[in-house]
């Protein structure tokens, strides 16, 4: 069997186990189930492209992890460059075109609609470090490498995004590392949609 052949063999597998939780990663930043859904994909196609920079002895999700968190960040710059490019574009008929829209009446919708807005008003990086720190777990040093910073860096981080959510969501003002780790989805769901190949 050629390197490439196992190359191939290797990240396919890797897909199978990994997507759904590197979907969950993408969409605890991302908030958008499209661009989350890009982010798995690029994720998978950059793991393809850089299989032999992958160290066996670790662990192959937190290699994913910084990969996907890393994309994922990029997206969100991108999307505010856009953002603020959009005036030029003709942002009054966008909005117009938007203002039609109708809220899903799905279970939750309120209650999930007003935590989503919370964390939309985070920073990426603020919101990259509670995602990896309560739904997957990482310690401050693993998020410092996802993220580029230190670990001090990360626990301030943590602290404000905590301080800040508290405040939006009229929670408690007391110690944050009382919140408890996740194992659901970022947007209240068991399970994120289907990764498609």
């Amino acid at each position: 069997m050629t390197d490439r052949e196992l190359r191939d063999r290797a990240a396919d597998q890797a897909y199978r186990d990994h997507a759904t939780d590197v979907y969950r990663v993408a969409y605890g930043i991302l908030r958008d189930p499209d661009e989350a859904l890009d982010a798995t994909h690029d994720t998978f196609a950059r793991a393809w492209e850089r299989w032999e920079q992958y160290d066996s002895l670790r662990p192959l999700r937190a290699w994913l992890h910084g990969i996907v968190v890393h994309i994922a960040l990029d997206q969100l710059r991108r999307r505010r460059v856009r953002r603020l490019a959009l005036p030029a574009l003709g942002r009054e008929a966008m909005s117009r075109t938007a203002a039609g829209s109708t809220a899903d009446p799905a279970t939750d919708v309120v209650r999930r609609g007003v935590v989503e807005d919370a964390l939309a008003t985070l920073g990426p990086q603020a919101r990259a470090a509670l995602v990896l720190r309560h739904y997957y777990g990482y310690d401050y040093a693993q998020i410092g490498a996802f993220l580029g910073t230190g670990s001090g860096t990360v626990g301030s981080t943590l602290s404000r995004a905590h301080a800040a959510l508290r405040e939006r969501l009229g929670g408690p003002a007391d110690d944050p590392d009382r919140t408890t780790r996740s194992t659901r989805a970022p947007d209240g769901a068991t399970e994120p949609p289907e990764v498609p190949r």
